[in-house]
């Protein structure tokens, strides 16, 4: 009997030792943080709490799916999971609390139930190899030794239809080539082959592409043939740039080489060209996931915000002061332009550009409120109507 006694008090010491035997959820340790609005404390101190939850789950996710499908799928993953964080909350204490100027800060220790959490993950297909990237339209200008294309304007070139088979590959959505060359005509082609980003972002948005990869591809001899063969060197270049439609921005601008020897020159051109288009995807297909991995992932963004119908200079001020001040998840505001009534605003935010609309749009400014009109991941059309 005493040794019985003795084994399960060991037992009970040793449970004490190690809590994380019997438990169940991912302990992790996280904090938050809230701007003072209004000397309301209380109200910063709940956001502070509620963002450092939000944290403490997301590393639990973190252990649970990789890196890669962490940064892929961010946007998924805070709409379904992080948004509401206290289903997976167990228990937590808070550590420490602290009020630093207009900040509210706060760390806890937070135990997240991973049965709940890796449930729904699973429900989401991000348990396994899913990959959500954005759909991207190709159209790549080529002439292969001085002649026009290899297959006429009316269907894709061999640089074209390469990128196109490295990125289906890759997992991404990619527009049917023919059907933009369909309703594309060769005059306004040309302002994307030439390098418009306006031109690119407009086309691409009619296709429905959030990204579009535009270029030109070339081959030609490359000094005669070789020695004692009817064989030619054949030298291939490809050139190509990567733009978001909905801001028009570029996000990458690349080129490779290909070599060839080949006895036809114009055969020996898509050869030198497919092999020049293959390392190029390589290094555009790295470039576009980098960039998404930081808009997603580094849990902050460059979103442009277009204002217009301003009446005066004291509204925009307004707005800028609601951005930096009360807007949760805004670093900085950037003002680009005022003209005209029509600002242009560039907001480092951490999160939805959607969540910047939702409140601008709720929000009751005195004499005036804001209507949004277009707002895309990157980008908000904002209109300002003046109260009656």
């Amino acid at each position: 009997m005493k040794k019985l006694i003795l084994t399960c008090v060991c037992f009970i010491v040793m449970l004490g030792f190690f809590p994380s035997i019997i438990s169940a959820g991912e302990v992790t340790i996280a904090e938050g943080v809230a701007v003072i609005v209004g000397n309301n404390i209380p109200g910063a101190r709940d956001k502070a709490l509620d963002d450092a939850l939000r944290k403490a789950v997301e590393q639990a996710v973190g252990t649970l799916v990789s890196s890669d499908t962490m940064a892929e799928n961010y946007r998924v993953i805070h709409d379904k999971i992080l948004a509401q964080t206290t289903g997976y909350i167990e228990r937590y204490k808070i550590l420490t609390e602290v009020q630093e100027g207009e900040l509210y800060r706060i760390k806890v220790q937070a135990e997240v139930g991973k049965d709940n959490l890796t449930n729904d993950l699973r429900a989401l297909g991000l348990l396994h190899v899913l990959k959500e990237k954005p759909k991207v339209m190709v159209i790549i200008d080529e002439k292969v030794g001085g002649l026009y294309g290899t297959t006429g304007w009316e269907e894709a070139g061999q640089a074209e239809s390469t990128i196109m088979e490295k990125l289906l590959n890759a997992g991404f959505n990619v527009v049917d080539s023919q059907t933009v060359r369909a309703n594309i005509t060769r005059d306004k082609a040309l302002r994307l082959l030439e390098g418009d980003p306006e031109a690119a972002a407009a086309a691409g948005l009619q296709h429905g592409a959030q990204v579009v990869i535009t270029g030109k591809s070339f081959s030609k001899n490359a000094g005669g043939k070789l020695y004692g063969t009817q064989m030619q060197s054949i030298q291939a270049t490809v050139q190509a740039r990567v733009i978001r439609t909905d801001d028009a921005k570029v996000i990458a601008s690349r080129n490779e080489t290909g070599r060839k020897a080949h006895i036809d020159e114009l055969q020996g051109g898509a050869l030198a060209i497919k092999e020049a288009s293959e390392k190029l995807s390589d290094v555009l297909i790295a470039d576009i996931l980098s960039q998404w991995k930081k808009e997603v992932y580094g849990r902050s963004q460059e979103i442009q915000v277009i204002v217009t119908g301003i009446v005066s200079y004291k509204q925009l001020s307004t707005i800028k002061n609601f951005l930096e001040k009360e807007m949760q998840g805004v670093k900085t505001v950037y003002q680009r332009s005022f003209t005209s009534g029509v600002a242009e605003l560039m907001v480092d935010y951490g999160g939805k550009s959607s969540n910047i609309a939702d409140e601008l749009a709720s929000r009751k400014f005195t004499g005036f409120r804001l209507e949004p009109t277009n707002v895309t991941p990157n980008r908000i059309d904002i209109k300002v109507i003046v109260r009656k």
